[in-house]
């Protein structure tokens, strides 16, 4: 392989503190930035939690769930448009499938509820 041989550095390429310029070998080019779209929705008032916190569910743990870029970019538009984060979307989606899930049950589950489990 051969070697490409660079230039030396010397104090006529170097800019003191305060002399620093932009290059003049091209001219800057500036591009139209363009608008911002102003959004007119109001964001809604989160809704408290439909049961008291416990110190056990005041820790809030992670998971992983994979979704597709669609689902992504959805959940990501429905956050902006309620002015909540994509985390309070998922939590509540969360919420209200348990609350079907212990309204569907045969017999009631006070563990879907956030109660004590006495199943």
């Amino acid at each position: 392989m051969s070697s490409a041989k660079f230039a030396a550095m010397t104090a006529s390429l170097l800019a003191r503190k305060g002399d620093a310029a932009p290059s003049l070998v091209a001219p800057a080019i500036t591009l139209p930035r363009p608008a911002l779209v102003t959004c007119k929705v109001q964001p809604a008032a989160p809704e408290p939690p439909p049961f008291p916190k416990t110190e056990q569910s005041d820790r809030l743990r992670r998971i992983v769930v994979s979704i597709t870029q669609d689902e992504l970019e959805k959940l990501g538009i429905a956050a902006i448009k309620k002015g909540i984060s994509r985390h309070d979307i998922v939590r509540g989606a969360l919420e209200e499938y348990f609350r079907k899930l212990a309204a569907e049950l045969p017999q009631p589950c006070a563990c879907m509820d956030g109660g004590a489990c006495r199943c």
